[in-house]
């Protein structure tokens, strides 16, 4: 079976969970002071998308600290795992719904892919880690397995606060 779009794109994909993260923020906000939604409510769920987040700096970045064992193993990054598949879920069908109601609309198809593809990272196949964190456990061991990052991705490194290894420019 071939991989979904974008699961290769490992800057691209912490980005997207990045905009879900500020797209929380802002909304989560907004429904709280129309009275659509309990202020904690609000923080669990913005606390889940930074879980995310920084899951993902974890995974593509081998100079951020090592994985954080010194916080209880079902919450390693400040959410647990269930969590974080259920708001990934709740995200995929939203933006399916979108996409399908606007079929023309390529942002919308995107924002579905990239959606797809964070839960394609995060689904852990019979209780194991999900695959995003075995991949940043294996780039942490073997330098030859890790992301080499593009020119194009500096923006979402940037965007990420990460540190963007040296990269060849071309002029």
């Amino acid at each position: 079976m071939p991989d979904l779009p974008f699961t290769n794109d490992l800057p691209y994909c912490g980005w997207a969970a990045l905009r879900l993260l500020r797209e929380r923020e802002q909304g989560y906000s907004r429904r709280v002071a129309a009275g659509q939604m309990t202020k904690v409510e609000a923080s669990h769920q913005v606390a889940i998308a930074s879980a995310l987040v920084a899951q993902w700096r974890w995974a593509i970045d081998p100079l951020v600290p090592p994985f954080p064992a010194s916080v209880p193993h079902t919450r390693p990054f400040g959410a647990l795992q269930a969590e974080l598949l259920r708001q990934l879920r709740d995200t995929v069908a939203w933006e399916q719904r979108r996409a399908a109601a606007a079929p023309a609309d390529a942002e919308h198809r995107e924002r579905k892919l990239l959606a797809e593809a964070l839960l394609w990272h995060q689904d852990a196949p019979d209780a194991c880690w999900p695959p995003i964190i075995h991949y940043g456990l294996i780039a942490r061991r073997t330098p030859s397995q890790r992301y080499v990052p593009d020119p194009e991705d500096e923006p979402f490194y940037q965007a990420l606060g990460l540190s963007l290894p040296p990269l060849a420019r071309v002029g």
